[in-house]
C-alpha cells in the first residue's frame, strides 16, 4: 500500500522564463486538475434502446488558487502582470516530499527526483481579491488549464 502525500509544504511554481521560476507564495489551497473527457455519439438509426457513445477530446477545467495576500510580495504583483500579459505558461504543483527545488527547461516546469508533481499549461484567467471585516486580504487565481495535466506520482 502506498503512502499519503500530505497537503503541508506543497508548493505551485510557474516558468517565468525559460531557465526561470517563481512560486506563488503563501498559498492555502488548489482546486481543479480535471476535465471530463467529450462524448463521441456513435448511435446508429437502427438503435432502438440507448445511444452509444466513445470518449472525444478532454475539456480543460479551471485551477483554483487560494492564496493570502502579502504586503510587498513581488509573486503577487507578477500573478497580475500574468493575467494581464495573456500568455500561457508552464505550472507545477510540487509536494512536500523531498528538498529538490523546481526547475524550467526552455520554460517548461520540470518534474524532480523526490517530490510528486503535476505540471500543466495555462493562462491566468483572473484574480479575486477579497477584503472581509476582521480577517486578512485574501485572494485568488484561476488559471485556464490548455492541454493535460503530467501526473508524477513517483511509481517508478
Amino acid at each position: 500500500m502506498g503512502t499519503v502525500i500530505k497537503t503541508q509544504g506543497t508548493d505551485l511554481y510557474w516558468a517565468s522564463g525559460p531557465t526561470a521560476v517563481k512560486r506563488v507564495v503563501c498559498a492555502t489551497g488548489i482546486t481543479g486538475l480535471g476535465g471530463a473527457r467529450d462524448q463521441v455519439d456513435t448511435s446508429c438509426l437502427d438503435n432502438t434502446q440507448d445511444r452509444t457513445f466513445i470518449g472525444g477530446l478532454g475539456n480543460p477545467g479551471q485551477v483554483t488558487v487560494s492564496f493570502n495576500v502579502h504586503k510587498g510580495e513581488v509573486a503577487h504583483e507578477d500573478l497580475l502582470a500574468l493575467k494581464a500579459s495573456g500568455a500561457t505558461v508552464s505550472w507545477g504543483i510540487y509536494s512536500s516530499g523531498g528538498v529538490t527545488a523546481p526547475t524550467a527547461v526552455d520554460s517548461e516546469m520540470q518534474p524532480v527526483v523526490d517530490r510528486v508533481s503535476a505540471i500543466f499549461q495555462g493562462y491566468v484567467a483572473d484574480i479575486n481579491i477579497d477584503i472581509q471585516g476582521n480577517d486578512i486580504w485574501k485572494g485568488s487565481v484561476t488559471i485556464q488549464r490548455s492541454g493535460p495535466v503530467a501526473f508524477d506520482l513517483l511509481t517508478t
